[in-house]
């Protein structure tokens, strides 16, 4: 049975004995204080050693254990210690390693010391409340600042002799706060405000021990930070907490015994080892934290939350839990960074992942259900907002088609237009106005528009009425709307918008009959992206984008008095998924996204110059082009020529006449004959 020894009294000590309790390693954990080993796990093959130690007492103590490794997790601050740690692993010819926690960056204006004397001396030059957060046995040095009494407030572990030595230096009263971490930013936010702190001292004892909370704190209470910095380390073989564990993992073959069988931690797979010994994944809470207020949230949740070991989330929804201060916080909202927090920190065997509303209603928590592999997943339901308000507005929801502006590209607009009712979430301050200025514009004064401010909060507010009542009018990111509109239009089964619809100029327009073919050969879907190059008065751009909704459209138009036809008809048909690109293709292309569809009304003779371009975006596009000149069909056979691919290239010659009255009578008139060229992609 292999034997490991660990000098502790930090996070990573705690953490290096419960990675491998009840495993067939034989752990030896010392500790300085009595506190400290009340914190490590009760198991068979966990020995606890209390009490302080020079460095003959180590050399003793490791050659009593005849140990095969010796892992070095004391404070990042304690040099003294671990040198002693050091050089009687040297003399004993003991293999160590320093565990050593990485160091944070901090942002804004930071004042950098050596030492604490070094610190002490710079404080002494300027003024102001101090904020000391490194501990009791280095306050001494503060004693040495002019009126420390009155100025100096220590944060300290709420021990007896502690406190006692505290006292001792003069520290006491409303100038002494004993108190055991970890701390949130927002309760030292208080704590610095509470003393009207205009510095902070701290080490940089990294996320484990709360440095970017206290430097983040700082920052937003105006005050300035002095770090003191790190002893330089002299070992040879440091490493980081999840190292040091995959190390003894494959050094020592840590097992584990669950039901009668010896089971093998599996390499790298981030799993820990709890109390008992038993091996599993860790549990990954996704939690669905309703519209805002604690006492939406479930049950469920609520229990989840108060057992867990950390919490991760964006810091509004951290907030909403009362507890979460005394908790372990991660301020993240990104799946990837999630992912690489829980893998770097196996220690935390129980997770919350901490989401607004339900995390079925367009949630980042989807996101993390691609890990389902690496982590044991468990959701919990929350309640909605925008089900919350149709609740308050006695609106059956399963009438409303719900959607989301929050993060998302959807065209509102177009669901307005089709729909009787439609709850959104905003995504910006304008939303609403931007939505209601464009019904205006189409006509649509009608419709009834109500928003939900801080919804389940004190302070909610429902505000409604009509689109001309807040055209000009800001809400909360976070709100929603109900549009609710007294006559939708039925969706189009197909295209073709007749010619007199479309305002009208001397700009080109691609005639309704060659349109709904040279569409139908183009064979968009709702979510294609569109180039309409030569776009003239946009009548392709108006169709395609009325059907890719939840794509995007390109009307690209060199001609000023076409592209501002082209605008006109946008605001008409309010075509919410077209973008007008003012400039001649393919010079005007590069800054566009790949398109999956094209149709070239008009190239100016750089047809192959134009093929080449979208080609370089995406070689899968589908191509269709008019032509109403041999001179463009001659330039067909380069193109297969250069692009073997398209050696299927489909021509189809239309004539269409139309009838006219003259007289009592109706005469066919024919119009130019159209060639449309289809190829690429998919039909």
């Amino acid at each position: 049975m292999a034997k490991i020894i660990v000098f502790g009294g930090t996070c990573e000590g705690r953490l290096i004995a419960e990675a491998f309790a009840g495993t067939g390693l034989e752990l030896h954990i010392c500790v300085a204080t009595e506190y400290g080993a009340s914190l490590l796990p009760v198991c068979e093959n966990v020995h606890i050693h209390a009490g302080r130690m020079d460095r003959e007492e180590m050399e003793a103590f490791l050659d009593s254990v005849g140990a095969d490794c010796c892992l070095d997790a004391t404070h990042p601050y304690a040099a003294a210690v671990t040198e002693n740690i050091r050089e009687a692993c040297l003399h004993t010819g003991l293999s160590y390693i320093r565990v050593l926690r990485r160091e944070e960056k901090t942002e804004g204006a930071v004042v950098y010391r050596e030492s604490i004397e070094d610190a002490v001396r710079y404080l002494a030059s300027v003024e102001g409340n101090i904020f000391i957060t490194t501990g009791s046995k280095e306050l001494e040095a503060f004693t040495k600042l002019p009126g420390y009494r009155q100025r100096c407030f220590a944060r300290v572990l709420p021990t007896l002799s502690v406190m006692e030595k505290c006292k001792g230096l003069g520290f006491e009263g409303k100038n002494l706060i004993g108190m055991q971490g970890p701390f949130s930013e927002e309760l030292n936010l208080a704590m610095l405000k509470q003393v009207n702190a205009s510095w902070l001292v701290t080490k940089n004892s990294g996320k484990e021990g709360g440095y970017p909370e206290k430097c983040e704190a700082a920052l937003r209470a105006g005050a300035g930070i002095v770090v003191i910095g790190r002893p330089a380390e002299s070992a040879k073989q440091t490493m980081e907490l999840s190292e040091a564990v995959d190390y003894v993992k494959k050094a020592f073959g840590a097992t584990a015994e669950e039901g009668g069988e010896t089971v093998t931690m599996s390499e790298g797979n981030g799993a820990v080892l709890p109390q008992g010994g038993r091996i599993s994944r860790q549990q990954v809470f996704l939690i669905g934290m309703g519209p805002g207020q604690v006492k939406l949230l479930t049950r469920e949740a609520q229990e989840c939350l108060e057992q867990c070991d950390v919490l991760i989330g964006a810091k509004r929804m951290l907030q909403i839990w009362p507890g979460y201060s005394s908790k372990p916080c991660y301020v993240c909202y990104r799946k990837e960074e999630i992912r690489d927090f829980l893998k770097a920190h196996p220690e935390y065997q129980k997770a919350c992942i901490l989401y607004s509303g339900d995390i079925g209603f367009y949630s980042g928590a989807k996101g993390m259900r691609e890990f389902e592999e690496e982590f044991d997943l468990h959701p919990i339901c929350g309640i909605s907002s925008p089900l919350y308000f149709l609740n308050r507005l006695g609106v059956p929801w399963e009438k409303v088609r719900l959607i989301s502006c929050h993060g998302q590209n959807g065209n509102l607009f177009s669901e307005i237009r089709y729909h009787q009712r439609v709850c959104t979430l905003l995504g910006e301050p304008d939303t609403v106005a931007k939505i209601c200025r464009k019904l205006l514009e189409a006509g649509m004064e009608r419709v009834r528009v109500t928003v939900g401010e801080r919804l389940s909060y004190p302070e909610e507010t429902i505000l409604s009425g009509l689109p001309q009542d807040f055209s000009d009018r800001e809400f909360d990111s976070l709100s929603v709307a109900l549009f609710e509109n007294p006559d939708p239009q039925k969706e189009r089964a197909a295209f073709g918008i007749k010619d007199d619809a479309f305002v009208r100029g001397k700009a080109p327009m691609t005639k309704e009959e060659i349109r709904v073919l040279s569409l139908a050969k183009l064979g968009l879907q709702k979510d294609s992206v569109v180039y309409d190059v030569g776009a003239g008065t946009g009548s392709v751009s108006i169709e395609a984008a009325l059907l890719c909704r939840c794509g995007q459209v390109y009307g690209i138009e060199g001609k000023e008095e076409a592209a501002a036809l082209l605008l006109e008809n946008q605001k008409k048909f309010a075509a919410e998924s077209l973008k007008i690109v003012k400039g001649w293709a393919p010079d005007c292309l590069e800054d566009l996204e790949a398109p999956t569809h094209v149709f070239i009304g008009g190239s100016l003779g750089r047809l192959l110059e134009i093929i080449r371009a979208v080609r370089q975006k995406n070689e899968k596009a589908r191509f269709v082009i008019n032509a109403v000149t041999l001179e463009t069909l001659s330039g067909l056979e380069r193109i297969r020529e250069e692009f073997p691919a398209y050696g299927d290239m489909e021509v189809v010659q239309v004539s269409v006449a139309k009838s006219r009255p003259l007289g009592g009578y109706h005469l066919m008139t024919a119009q130019n004959p159209v060639f449309i060229i289809s190829f690429g992609g998919q039909a």
